[in-house]
């Protein structure tokens, strides 16, 4: 039976089987409940005891607010016996009802809150529009840990507005300090809940960083965000280079493309505007390249390394590879002394050299089975030496 159950709630929105009760129909119910214990005791006070209704409904009141002035008191038996139902079956009713309204609004705030659904009132903050399609959650958890790696936006509070998460963000992204906003970042009402007119800076994420029509949505939600007077920083992904211009116009200040691979693009842009441009450009085959040259050198200063690679118009020395156990050094310190086997420099497009050339302006050699004319063969990226 169990593993019956199991198999209907796979792949199941869960609320389908948990449903938390909202507190206002407690809260009518404990107050119809109130008034009509009042009022029943009001009535029989002004029975029992032959007061004016007035007089009776003003014993009722202090003696439930456990006021008690004393200026009128219950003197029958019926009277007293209509007290002391009052302050003890309403009594504990009362509390019961309070306790109960109490957990119930705690219940349904928390779940709002997991699903998307709670308006949180936020300045100052991240807000993160749209998710990828494919790997929604790794992606994330990677740009929201660049964010809190960085001084300026370590403390700042990050929401995501998403329709991706309708089951609430996954626990790894809540552990984070990440809230949700459940709804589709075109709709206004989804960003004025989002307080985007509030956020240091809005991320408009592509939804599918591969379909060109990702961006006609992302002008859509720039216009909105127009609309609304946002005035923090606001970065988008362009997919198709052409309508960079226009998403620019809209009101983006940074643009990007899409890198799935690296959000950490993003927050660079966003701390070091103008580094996007940079790192772009070495993840494309256009305009400036990093190039692997194989060379065997050493003895020489990293600096004069720098130096004749510039004077000699070749590019711009990025790392080499270590001669002796095969790391890679990326900008290392000016005075370290060199002794590598690989070069990697950011070359000009058209303007790669032999290995011969830069091997003997270094005052080194080609490395053997290396080809000895033609142009040298880009390379994967080099990592940070750390």
């Amino acid at each position: 039976m169990r593993s019956r159950f199991l198999r209907r709630l796979r792949g199941r929105d869960y609320r389908e089987f948990v449903r938390t009760r909202s507190p206002g129909p407690t809260l009518i119910r404990f107050t119809g409940y109130l008034t009509s214990v009042i009022i029943l005791h009001s009535l029989a006070i002004a029975w029992t005891e032959g007061l004016p209704i007035g007089d009776a409904l003003w014993l009722t009141l202090t003696t439930v607010t456990t006021v008690g002035y004393g200026d009128y008191s219950a003197e029958t038996a019926l009277g007293r016996i209509a007290t002391a139902l009052m302050i003890y079956l309403g009594g504990i009713f009362v509390l019961f009802q309070a306790a109960s309204i109490y957990f119930d609004y705690r219940a349904y705030r928390r779940q709002r809150m997991i699903l998307g659904s709670w308006r949180w009132n936020m300045a100052d903050h991240i807000l993160i529009l749209n998710a990828p399609v494919q790997n929604p959650e790794q992606y994330m958890i990677r740009l929201v840990c660049e964010f809190r790696n960085t001084r300026r936006f370590r403390d700042k509070p990050v929401q995501v507005v998403s329709s991706l998460f309708p089951n609430g963000l996954p626990e790894k992204l809540r552990d984070l300090g990440v809230v949700h906003y459940h709804g589709n970042a075109i709709d206004p009402d989804v960003l004025v809940a989002a307080d985007a007119a509030e956020a240091a800076v809005v991320v408009v994420l592509a939804v599918d960083d591969q379909d060109k029509a990702s961006d006609g949505r992302t002008f859509d939600i720039l216009d909105r965000l127009q609309e609304l007077g946002t005035e923090g920083r606001i970065l988008a992904e362009c997919v198709e280079d052409t309508n960079r211009p226009r998403l620019r116009r809209a009101g983006a200040d940074i643009i990007v493309r899409p890198l799935r691979g690296y959000p950490e693009m993003i927050v660079r842009a966003l701390v070091a505007p103008g580094a996007e441009a940079i790192i772009e450009d070495l993840f494309t085959s256009r305009r400036d390249e990093c190039w692997r040259y194989d060379v065997r050198f050493g003895g020489l200063p990293w600096t004069e390394v720098v130096t004749r690679l510039v004077k000699a118009d070749i590019g711009v020395p990025l790392a080499y590879r270590c001669a002796t156990d095969g790391s890679v050094k990326v900008n290392p310190p000016s005075a370290e002394l060199i002794e590598a086997d690989k070069l990697y420099v950011i070359v000009r497009e058209g303007n790669s050299r032999r290995d011969a050339e830069v091997a003997r302006l270094l005052g080194g050699v080609v490395n053997a089975g290396s080809p000895p004319a033609g142009p040298p063969r880009p390379e994967e990226r080099p990592h940070s030496a750390g």
